[in-house]
């Protein structure tokens, strides 16, 4: 008598039908293919301008076009399992790798050789997984295969409850991002990375339905599955709702410069611009810089009395290559202040270094500076911070911190040659907030005993800015420094604001708060809100939402020169 647990269970995926089979496989395998060979002329020759989004399309439909054919059942399914094994593994290690390269000061390009090839060995492998379906004879296959073997129970048990285990933890995630303003570490690292684990959840159901072949349509494995697409379809929405959003940010950037401000930037400026405010291929394959020029560890303070005794400040400067004039940059100055809750943090990685790597190789001369951190508790407890870059300082003492540095920068700019007169200030959270401070400070001409009045601020850019928290974290200063919305006027520089609706660190309200102080005193401000974006949004350089940033940013930036 036959055993009723190897007996086969249609379904959808143990029968297909011959024709549509052997189509669907043909259309994969050419998708593969012409993902495989745009991605290495992509590589070769600069056609950016010319493919815009249709790699990135292509380069997403093919991938889950390969999970689906994997599904489908052959005598040898060890192809099929490493295909979809690697797919989770790369969508994971992708976005990582990505994101070292993005922060690695020295890494000219900002891509990762590591991503590249891993993403083009999955078109490889999808390739020849396709042409395999597309010749084989499944009805053959089909009677061949043992869908149930006693040796392999202990496996499929494991491996089942390990992506049941994966599927829970997307569950959480999805419902972390649903209900927004946690704050926590979800919040703050994941929602720029989502389309990436969209990806890999649907490898992951694959997997879990291939285990699960011999039991065809059972309720569990529709319950999976539903599962599954509906955490794909959510990990997905920050990507769609940016692109929804982008037609209200540009009536907004409009209503600010005008809605002519294009025709104030020339064909030949604009080339060095990204054309769209989004690329999917970038988003997979990391945005490029070009070339720069790098000074790390510049000394320019060394505290020898009073709350400053044994502090050290450097920065680095990131400049643009020699000999290159024709770059919208112009060699404007751009100051960058990290962010860290005014406890923790530092210039280099931590300060999102693809920003000043990307505007160095724009014409920028781009400085990231250090200031003197509190000694109150830590924002993050176990994050490192630089001994000797940390003191009994307040606001006012880290904004004098800056000052200094403006001070360095006037007596020492024919190391430089930056353009004083063109001067934009840029941080983040705590470094937004200190940026206002500056920037606003600096415009006044109210701080000139500790401010360069040599330096002419042209533009701010608060990302997620503080404004008015410090003093929850006991660091005190002047009420205006603290709360720098106090600082503008109706002749106060232009203002480009980023901010995430659901960010549980700093409200969006407080960014909204000073974009409506802007518009009471008859001045420019643009307020980027990023849909599902928390804390850190702007972390990934090449998530939906920092590309819309920079892509708005550097046309800010000219326009505003």
């Amino acid at each position: 008598m036959s055993n009723p647990m190897i007996q086969r269970q249609p379904n959808f995926f143990s029968s297909p039908k011959r024709s549509f089979t052997t189509t669907f496989s043909t259309v994969v395998l050419i998708a593969n293919l012409l993902a495989l060979t745009l991605g290495i002329i992509y590589f070769i020759i600069d056609v950016e301008h010319f493919l815009g989004n249709i790699l990135g399309y292509l380069m997403a439909i093919t991938l889950i076009g390969n999970i689906l054919i994997a599904l489908i059942p052959r005598e040898n399914k060890g192809l099929d399992y490493f295909y979809l094994i690697l797919s989770v593994f790369a969508m994971s290690i992708v976005p990582i790798m990505n994101t070292i390269a993005s922060l690695d000061v020295t890494n000219q390009s900002s891509r990762s050789i590591v991503s590249v090839i891993l993403l083009m060995s999955l078109f490889l492998l999808g390739a020849i997984i396709a042409a395999k379906k597309k010749s084989s004879d499944y009805e053959r296959s089909f009677f061949s295969i043992q869908y149930y073997q006693k040796k392999h129970t202990y496996l499929k048990v494991t491996s089942s409850i390990l992506v049941m285990l994966l599927l829970v933890l997307g569950i959480y995630v999805s419902y972390v991002l649903l209900t927004g303003k946690s704050g926590g570490f979800i919040e703050m690292s994941l929602p720029g990375y989502l389309f990436f684990f969209s990806i890999s959840t649907l490898a992951i159901v694959a997997i879990f339905l291939k285990i699960r072949t011999q039991y065809g349509g059972s309720l569990l494995n529709l319950l999976v599955t539903i599962t599954g697409l509906s955490i794909a379809i959510i990990f997905s929405l920050p990507l769609f709702f940016t692109i929804f959003s982008l037609d209200e940010m540009e009536t907004d950037f409009s209503d600010a410069f005008g809605v002519d401000w294009g025709e104030n930037i020339s064909e030949n400026v604009e080339e060095h611009f990204a054309t769209i405010p989004f690329s999917l291929t970038d988003y997979f394959l990391g945005k490029e810089t070009l070339a720069y020029e790098l000074k790390q560890d510049v000394l320019f303070y060394e505290g020898t009395e009073g709350v400053d005794d044994g502090l050290e400040l450097r920065f680095d400067a990131y400049l643009p290559p020699k000999d290159r004039n024709d770059l919208p940059g112009n060699r404007s100055t751009l100051i960058r202040i990290h962010g860290g809750g005014w406890t923790i943090g530092d210039k280099g990685a931590s300060n999102t270094a693809q920003v000043n790597k990307y505007f160095a190789s724009q014409g920028y001369v781009v400085f990231d500076v250090q200031y003197g951190l509190s000694n109150v508790d830590k924002f993050v407890e176990s994050a490192p911070v630089p001994e000797h870059i940390v003191g009994d300082f307040s606001i006012d003492d880290m904004v004098r911190h800056i000052g200094i540095f403006t001070r360095y920068l006037e007596e020492n700019n024919a190391a430089f040659e930056a353009n004083l007169d063109s001067v934009f200030v840029s941080g983040g959270s705590a470094g937004g907030q200190l940026a206002n401070a500056v920037g606003l400070g600096l415009a006044s001409n109210e701080y000139q005993d500790i401010l360069s009045p040599a330096l002419q601020v042209k533009g701010i850019i608060p990302v997620f800015p503080a404004n008015g928290l410090s003093e929850g974290l006991g660091i005190d200063g002047s009420p205006e420094l603290v709360d720098p919305s106090a600082l503008v006027t109706e002749n106060s520089p232009p203002a480009l604001i980023f901010h995430g609706t659901e960010d549980g660190v700093v409200d969006p309200s407080v960014s909204k708060e000073f974009a409506a102080t802007y518009d009471n005193n008859n001045n420019d401000a643009v307020l980027l809100m990023m849909p599902y974006a928390g804390h850190n949004g702007d972390w990934y350089f090449s998530s939906y939402y920092n590309q819309t940033f920079i892509y708005y940013m550097e046309r800010f930036l000219y326009l505003n020169q």
